[in-house]
């Protein structure tokens, strides 16, 4: 079977990296140039700017798509095409209520997110209906939680219970994975935690910079440490003066391979939408300490407490979070038999478990032989439009390279991600 995946600007590095460097047997992926379409706003008075305003709906239009491409498989935008469709998604509330670049735009301004209650109604209205169209064949979320939140929030919202009964009846959860990695020959040598956050300040930076410091305090030159990711001055020359290793964003291979030769992974990030680099940790082999609570509602659907990660809690202050996060460490450092009952758990679960390829195929092949069989021929594009009650105001398009630009700059003037809760 031949699936478009795109478009690329929405492509999740780990999640659908993963899919093209893994693909489930019998799939091919292809990719195609595309345009993203935006809908203004009817309450709009002035030039539209996706970057700036709000926009009733939004959707991908593949150009030039192959002939020979059975399904399309669209990363959390719906899709203008005659082909049947799935969609993806680790939180489908952004592109329902604001979408991927006035989140940006608003971020990187520091204004409001959105404009208005109402408007906020319209669009979601409008993209539900989208993704409630009988072109959608699935809607794959990444967690049961995710799915849950989404459908609660719609109902709580007082939208029309057949869109939402119709949403509810094509979602179903897909747990990403990547292949387990080979296992290293670990001869007598110290423990080796390692740390890794590509924003600082989300991904819980100056929590690992503090628990750092008490366990090189505590367990001396027992333990390798690895601070992997930026991190600000006085940060840096604190973990330098500690002993610690502080490396910069590596390429993908040169991480993997850091993981690789890792024991424990440490993250106490503030928010997850699923948490790639834990299942990459886990794929490793890797004992886990990770968050808890607020932001991480969903970690109890990837990882058993006590047999493959230990927890902390987001809603402790951030003194008791510390001392949390140290004192799992230590545990870990301090019992090799927990430490290696927790990695021996994490690579079963990666490699035949909920968190496998295998699991991960099963589910996607079954959704991409389900959307092949139900639509053919033409349909015509006006059906969604008139079943969103979008109005006709004049879509704007951006381009592909317009979209990749344009993320790029908000991203680097924002320097994080844009949590949407």
């Amino acid at each position: 079977m031949k699936v478009l995946l795109g478009p690329a600007h929405e492509l999740h590095d780990g999640v659908h990296g993963s899919l093209l460097e893994s693909p489930p047997t019998g799939t091919t992926y292809v990719q195609a140039r595309y345009t993203l379409r935006f809908r203004p706003d009817r309450s709009a008075c002035r030039a539209f700017s996706p970057l700036h305003d709000a926009a009733v709906a939004e959707w991908v239009r593949f150009d030039g798509l192959p002939a020979d491409v059975d399904v399309v498989h669209s990363s959390r935008l719906p899709t203008e095409t005659a082909r049947p469709w799935v969609v993806d998604a680790d939180c489908l509330l952004m592109p329902l209520q604001a979408g991927r670049f006035f989140t940006l735009g608003a971020a990187s301004r520091g204004t409001s997110l959105v404009p208005d209650s109402e408007a906020m109604f319209r669009r979601e209205a409008a993209m539900a209906a989208r993704y409630a169209s009988r072109r959608c064949a699935r809607i794959l979320f990444r967690t049961e939680y995710a799915r849950r939140a989404c459908l609660e929030h719609l109902a709580a919202r007082g939208h029309r219970p057949e869109v939402i009964e119709r949403l509810s009846s094509k979602s179903e959860v897909v747990y990403p994975a990547v292949p387990a990695l080979p296992a290293v020959r670990r001869a007598e040598r110290a423990v080796t935690v390692l740390y890794m956050g590509r924003t600082a300040q989300d991904k819980g930076a100056p929590v690992a910079v503090e628990v750092f410091g008490h366990l090189r305090a505590r367990h001396g030159e027992a333990v390798r440490l690895v601070f992997l990711g930026p991190c600000p001055e006085p940060a840096a020359s604190r973990l330098l003066a500690a002993g610690v290793e502080l490396l910069a964003t590596l390429p993908r291979p040169a991480y993997l391979e850091q993981l690789r030769r890792a024991d424990i992974f440490l993250s106490p990030t503030s928010f997850e939408s699923f948490g790639m680099g834990l299942v990459e940790a886990a794929a490793a082999g890797l004992a886990i300490v990770c968050s808890a609570g607020p932001g991480m509602e969903h970690i109890g659907e990837l990882f058993t407490p006590g047999d493959n990660a230990l927890f902390v809690s987001n809603a402790k202050p951030a003194a008791q979070r510390t001392k949390g996060f140290a004192a799992a460490v230590s545990a870990l450092i301090d019992d090799e038999s927990l430490r290696r009952r927790l990695a021996v758990n994490n690579r079963a679960l990666t490699s035949s478990g909920r968190l496998s390829l295998r699991q991960r195929d099963e589910r996607l092949g079954d959704a991409y032989a389900h959307a092949a069989t139900l639509i053919g021929g033409h349909v015509d594009p006006s059906e969604d439009r008139d079943a969103c009650a979008e109005g006709d105001r004049r879509i704007t398009d951006w381009a592909d390279d317009v979209c990749n630009w344009a993320g790029r700059h908000c991203t680097a003037r924002i320097g994080g991600r844009v949590i949407v809760r």
